[in-house]
């Protein structure tokens, strides 16, 4: 797979395959609204080419935040692509300090459009 760039909802995230390095930026994500994430690991699988990151590994609560993505499969063109995707924000609540709810996720998903590049 090439590198990409997406766009949604309050989102931008950009993948350079060379280098393995994910940079996520956006309104409303914990920690910083910018961030780069080095050796991110593609996994293929029947629905697309998944990406996980963790985003804030504890809020003052327990609360983790990953981010989760989800990018079609493709051959490997010889030209730019228009691509969609999905970002998935989960909040984690498995670690929660005091009582752990019942429902351990909660889901902010954001659609994403942009363009996939032709392998070098």
């Amino acid at each position: 797979m090439g590198g990409f760039e997406l766009n949604g909802n309050d989102i931008a995230i950009r993948y350079s395959a060379q280098d393995k390095t994910l940079l996520v930026e956006g309104k409303g994500l914990p920690g910083s609204e910018k961030k780069t994430f080095s050796d991110v690991q593609a996994s293929k699988s029947e629905i697309g080419t998944t990406m996980t990151v963790v985003l804030l590994e504890s809020s003052r609560n327990g609360t983790r935040v990953l981010l989760h993505l989800l990018v079609p499969n493709i051959k490997q063109p010889d030209q730019n692509l228009s691509i969609t995707g999905a970002a998935m924000v989960v909040s984690d609540f498995s670690n929660v300090i005091g009582t752990v709810p019942h429902v351990l996720q909660a889901y902010d998903v954001r659609p994403l459009t942009g363009t996939i590049q032709a392998s070098q």
